[in-house]
């Protein structure tokens, strides 16, 4: 079908992302790699037992359109950025300790570059810290409203002081 028309194999329903294509899975999940080295600190893997891709990929689904579209390219011009000036090769294809180094890279280079891989950084690092499996080594309990069973008022007006 339509699936097929678009360079996919399977039908989308199928697939385990669904607003992430392919190559922007392959570019997120080696941020995640080179930006989150979770296990040299003791904290929860982030890309084995925390889903941080899966998060941005459910996150990429409520963007707005051009925010969308605005994702896409800066995943893109990470992605294709070092085949011009770092190791001729995509982000994609480094290995974990390159990718890292081309992180910093990035961090140190022009206003454009900085900003794109701030944005990117945020991206990956708020899906993960998001996952309650993480707020235990922030010593974070969750929303305090819960454990202390405050009742949700909706949009009900603060008492008067």
């Amino acid at each position: 079908g339509c699936a097929r028309l678009f360079g996919r194999k399977e039908a989308p329903e199928a697939l385990a992302y669904t607003n992430l294509t392919e190559d922007e899975v392959r570019v997120v999940t080696k941020l995640t790699a080179a930006i989150l080295p979770t296990e040299q600190f003791g904290l929860p893997s982030s890309l084995n037992e925390v889903p941080t891709v899966q998060n941005v990929d459910k996150q990429a689904g409520q963007m707005s359109g051009q925010t969308r579209e605005l994702l896409s390219l800066g995943l893109w011009v990470i992605e294709h950025r070092p085949m011009a000036s770092f190791r001729f090769s995509r982000f994609s294809k480094l290995d974990d300790q390159e990718a890292h180094e081309y992180v910093l890279a990035l961090q140190d280079g022009t206003f454009v570059e900085r900003g794109l891989i701030a944005a990117a950084k945020t991206l990956v690092t708020v899906n993960y810290w998001r996952d309650s499996r993480t707020w235990e080594s922030l010593d974070y309990w969750g929303p305090m409203t819960e454990k202390w069973g405050v009742r949700r008022l909706g949009n009900a007006p603060l008492p008067p002081v």
